[in-house]
């Protein structure tokens, strides 16, 4: 069981924007908005310098939550405030534990659509805004 393997469902869970898994044993597997990955590397880096379990970074409009979880490093960039900050830390513990194999064809057809987009006035990796289907919202 690793993060490594389920790197998929964690760049595809809702406003997630990028995510590095670093294992000692198979090297980095990075998911998302490629212009996060020089500043996942370099955050790594900063995790290990603390000596601390967690660490967030706030930059600009986006957050890092840098966790070490059964011997892997995960780092994974959000919206700053973005609901799934609550129970982040706690999915990344349940899927360092427990493999859930490969993404169904509709899942990864939603994370494909949902990564990558430029963020607004050049911040990178947010995520296009999408039209709600709750009534309140239209």
């Amino acid at each position: 069981m690793s993060l490594s393997s389920n790197i998929e469902h964690l760049a595809a869970a809702p406003g997630i924007v990028a995510v590095i898994v670093d294992n000692p044993g198979s090297g980095r597997v990075f998911r998302g908005a490629e212009n996060w990955r020089p500043i996942l590397d370099a955050s790594l880096g900063l995790l290990d310098k603390t000596g601390e379990q967690t660490i967030r970074l706030v930059i600009g409009a986006h957050t890092v939550v840098l966790q070490k979880e059964s011997g892997e490093t995960v780092a994974v960039v959000l919206p700053t405030g973005h609901a799934i900050a609550k129970s982040l830390r706690r999915m990344i513990r349940r899927m360092a534990r427990k493999d859930r194999g490969p993404m169904g064809k509709r899942e990864a057809a939603v994370a494909a659509k949902t990564t990558g987009a430029p963020g607004p006035a050049g911040l990178p990796g947010a995520r296009p805004a999408t039209s709600s289907t709750h009534p309140i919202d239209r």
